[in-house]
């Protein structure tokens, strides 16, 4: 029984090595060892608007940076007397940011710079400004012709009582020179008085000559121009006295609110430029730029904002420079060898002043395709001895065919095309290269 089992399997092994299925030739052996065969890769053609983008790195900074630093009115030494801010707050107008030798320095909204002590009886634009301000704050003065009159008189010196000080009086000493302009008024006034009752006393006598009555006519005369003298000094005295609003004790900022950039204020420490460094107007991004970059920003360019926190927003270049520009507070770095430039980007709408001082990523705009154009990736092109760029376009039964094209943007891996022969259309497959299974 066991001796009939070993012959079958015997039997059935000899069988199996001489079936076709387990004999070879040796082509097949070489064939089944090569191997596999590569596959060709390809893309779609899209119809699009094709963007290059900069990419770089930028600071929100400050539209505009002031610097102010006050001086004393009293002796020669400036000593801080007050800090009323912190770096990095923000100010709202009339605020006063620190005391200098016992007087404020207050911000005010304005434009103009300010240049000067505005005192009453002036005229210009910055008193036209004081006027508008004044009138901001609650403190309307009810004239608004530029010209520093009675009403602005009582509106400063209102807001100055506001802030729990006393305006500084237009000159020293002002108050006894219109008590002795005011003596004279009146002792001019007496003189007319007295003669005009000689004058009338004359006329009333029969017996007086001419020459009587003609001196005393003259003498009236003379007395009545020496009053009209008097009235006209004491009246240009009245107008040019009162509360003045001293240059070491007001800034104009042309936007509100400005921030503390810089503070150079320590109590009871002589006062050092700058003392104070305001900015004002709405943020701004500012990036350093490469000589390459530069090449390709331009202003009007769109550009888009990230930050920490949440911090999005959209823009436009309104500068590319050779330098960047200084912080707002410290000073202007330099140019060195002329290899670094700077774009600034003015967001719309304007980023929040918090964001001030935050590093963001700048996305630059530098090309743009005329509307929706036909694109490819850039590795499906390719030329031939005579310069001719072409695409292979995937047709029926797995063949190609060659479309000779004009090749036009290039940007983020893609090219526009525009075909010279042939046909190309949105969805075609053009091949870009070949890839092992």
């Amino acid at each position: 029984m066991l001796s009939g089992v070993v012959i079958c399997a015997v039997a059935f092994a000899a069988g199996g090595m001489l079936s076709p299925l387990w004999v070879r030739s040796p082509q097949q052996v070489a064939a089944e060892a090569r191997p596999p065969g590569l596959t060709t890769l390809t893309a779609p053609v899209e119809r699009r608007v094709l963007r290059d983008l900069l990419i770089v790195r930028g600071d929100v900074r400050s539209g505009r940076s002031f610097e102010v630093t006050p001086g004393s009115r009293v002796g020669n030494q400036a000593v801080v007397t007050g800090v009323k801010v912190s770096r990095g707050d923000l100010v709202q107008p009339g605020t006063v940011v620190v005391e200098v030798s016992g007087r404020p320095l207050i911000v005010l909204p304005g434009a103009t710079p300010a240049y000067r002590d505005i005192k009453p009886g002036a005229s210009g634009k910055d008193v036209m400004q004081l006027q508008a301000a004044l009138a901001q704050l609650g403190h309307d003065p009810r004239e608004r012709n530029g010209v520093f009159g009675a009403g602005t008189k009582v509106a400063l010196k209102a807001f100055y009582g506001s802030l729990g000080f006393d305006p500084m009086p237009a000159s020293e000493g002002e108050d006894e020179r219109l008590a002795g302009l005011r003596k004279q008024v009146i002792a001019a006034e007496r003189a007319v008085a007295d003669t005009q009752q000689a004058l009338d006393a004359v006329n009333a006598d029969p017996q007086a000559t001419a020459a009587q009555r003609s001196a005393a006519t003259k003498a009236l005369a003379r007395a009545r121009e020496d009053l009209a003298r008097a009235r006209a000094e004491m009246a240009d005295a009245e107008v040019a006295s009162g509360p003045m609003l001293p240059m070491n004790e007001y800034a104009f900022l042309p936007a509100f609110p400005t921030r503390v950039d810089g503070l150079n204020a320590g109590l009871g420490k002589e006062v050092t430029a700058p003392l104070i460094t305001l900015s004002a107007g709405e943020p701004v991004v500012v990036a350093t730029l490469t000589a390459a970059q530069r090449a390709v920003c331009k202003p009007g360019a769109a550009a888009e904002i990230a930050g920490d926190g949440m911090l999005t927003g959209v823009g436009s270049v309104t500068e590319a420079g050779a330098s960047p520009p200084a912080p707002a507070d410290g000073p202007a770095q330099g140019t060195p060898a002329g290899r670094e430039y700077f774009a600034a980007v003015a967001p719309s709408p304007a980023l929040d002043p918090t964001a001030i001082g935050q590093s963001v990523l700048l996305k630059i705009e530098v090309a743009v395709s005329d509307g929706e154009q036909l694109v490819v990736p850039v590795s499906a092109l390719y030329a031939d001895g005579g310069g001719r760029v072409s695409v292979n376009k995937l047709v029926s039964g797995g063949r190609t065919e060659r479309i000779e094209v004009e090749p036009g943007l290039n940007a983020d891996g893609y090219v526009v095309v525009i075909p010279k022969t042939g046909s190309l259309a949105d969805g075609d497959q053009v091949t870009i290269g070949v890839a092992a299974p």
